[in-house]
């Protein structure tokens, strides 16, 4: 019986070693994940309007705008880039993207009226409320949008994986940072950012994912020239 309890004991402690190992291993990759996309897409990151290289299209990634009773400061901050981008002549068209679960929550619908709020014509908008994730807004922007050139809109730590994520896949993508809300950014978003971007990493070079809805193409026709969508705003304004 002595002995039984030995090797018990024995086997448990190489157990709790080996999962301490794997833990170590796992945490390591995810690091190593994070590194990765932040040196693949750091070249293409933009934070001065005047820097930012011209795109047809913005691509912008959708968030909550309410949280903890009000305005979600990182929603605000990606509209009024967005908007900046759109009245700087970067780029002539917006593709709002983001999730739309209920009819009570529709991430694009509120971006695209926050959008009209700031002068941006309606008709350089188009809503996707199938941007569940950021790979999707990323595949559907090019595969069912038509793009394959594009800004894309969000604060530095996302955005980077989405870039990561576009030109991994093969486009001509940029991104333009929007502002960190005031003070420290809470420790869960960068917990979070960790994991998505490890799996980011793992749906281009291992899992061959596919966004969870295509549909049929709909490209957007570009139509407006710099004037008109002076001319558009002023209208508005």
């Amino acid at each position: 019986m002595e002995r039984l309890a030995q090797i018990r004991s024995s086997a448990a402690s190489t157990g709790g070693i080996a999962l301490l190992v794997a833990a170590a291993g796992l945490a390591l990759a995810v690091q190593a994940a994070s590194y990765y996309i932040e040196q693949s897409a750091r070249p293409y990151l933009y934070e001065a309007l005047e820097e930012v290289p011209e795109r047809p299209v913005g691509l912008l990634l959708g968030t909550s705008r309410n949280r903890g009773g009000g305005l979600n400061e990182f929603y605000a901050a990606r509209i009024a880039a967005a908007a900046e981008l759109y009245h700087g002549d970067k780029i002539e068209h917006i593709i709002a993207s983001g999730s739309n679960p209920s009819p009570y929550y529709n991430e694009p619908v509120d971006m695209k009226r926050d959008l009209v709020g700031l002068a941006v014509p309606e008709r350089s908008i188009t809503e996707d409320s199938a941007g569940l994730r950021t790979f999707d807004s990323v595949v559907r922007a090019h595969r069912v949008l038509g793009q394959d050139s594009f800004l894309i809109v969000s604060q530095r730590f996302h955005a980077a994986r989405a870039v990561f994520l576009a030109r991994t896949l093969g486009l001509d993508a940029v991104g333009f940072c929007a502002k960190d809300p005031p003070g420290s950014v809470p420790w869960t978003f960068h917990l979070r950012e960790f994991g998505a971007r490890f799996k980011a990493v793992l749906d281009v070079t291992v899992l061959g994912t596919q966004p969870a809805q295509l549909g049929e193409p709909r490209p957007i026709q570009l139509t407006s020239s710099a004037a008109q969508r002076t001319r558009e705003a002023a209208a508005i304004r």
